[in-house]
């Protein structure tokens, strides 16, 4: 059995970045793991996928029937995996090579921890660093932090595979904001979480980034945070959080665009370009 399950799920990926992202994670400096790849039906990049893993057995590919989406996809690998860690990535990002070995340690040292995740380089389609992602360290300070906004880098994780076993794994209901959703669901249960200060993962932006995700994500956002919350936040801690996501999730696309790409809400998320 391996030490850790990787998990990616992924559809119509850049070639150029998927063959990044495969290759920082085999090249890992601790190398006791298995890689699933969940890709959905008519994936361009099937070929390549089995293609690598005939070369690496420890990388397993299954491709859906049809199409699942990315929170049924993930499902689908954590369900087929038999590590006693799960690491998650996505296709488009890459892990710094420590990756692996320095979250593993934590979780083995603080055995009270349950989701372990990291800081994270900004990079541009050409895999310039042009900024960085700062995430709150301790869990009483990432449990706040939710209240704003992600606390946590889902390409980031890893968590223990009991815990997540435990809480139910991904929403596959939900197409956008099914990560803000799992992570709740762990502070609910009270599931402590910690952010390693090193950025262990290089995050790929895009242009339009914010309007791929759209009012749905923040829509997701409202109605994960109404429903779960009231189990973590006393109503007057939540109540802003709620108006906001509720605003947000209802304002026009040019609008939004514009008010994410604020200043004060990339201070707010603690993103700094470079």
């Amino acid at each position: 059995m391996p030490k850790i399950s990787v998990i990616m799920a992924t559809y119509k990926e850049n070639p150029e970045f998927l063959q990044k992202c495969i290759s920082s994670v085999l090249k890992q400096t601790f190398q006791d793991f298995e890689f699933l790849i969940v890709a959905e039906p008519e994936d361009p990049n099937i070929i390549y996928l089995k293609a690598i893993a005939e070369k690496d057995g420890r990388v397993k590919i299954f491709q859906n029937e049809s199409r699942l989406g990315v929170a049924a996809s993930r499902n689908r690998a954590i369900k087929e995996s038999s590590g006693e860690y799960i690491a998650l990535i996505d296709g488009d990002d890459y892990c710094d090579l420590n990756r692996f070995e320095k979250q593993l340690g934590f979780l083995e040292n603080n055995l009270d921890v349950s989701v372990v995740g990291s800081n994270m380089y900004l990079v541009d389609e050409n895999n310039n660093i042009i900024g960085e992602r700062r995430y709150p360290e301790l869990h009483e300070d990432i449990k706040n932090y939710f209240l704003v906004t992600m606390a946590v880098a889902n390409p980031s994780i890893m968590v223990r595979r009991n815990d997540i076993s435990q809480i139910g794994f991904f929403d596959d209901k939900l197409f956008k904001a099914e990560d803000f959703d799992l992570w709740l669901r762990f502070l609910v249960k009270d599931k402590k979480m910690h952010n390693l200060q090193d950025k262990l993962v290089f995050y790929r932006t895009h242009p339009n980034d914010n309007k791929k995700r759209g009012h749905i994500h923040y829509k997701n956002y409202f109605t994960a945070l109404k429903k779960h919350g009231q189990f973590v936040w006393p109503f007057r801690q939540r109540f802003f959080s709620l108006l906001f996501f509720f605003v947000v999730s209802n304002i026009p696309n040019y609008l939004l665009d514009y008010l994410l790409n604020l200043k004060i809400v990339k201070r707010i998320k603690n993103i700094r370009m470079h």
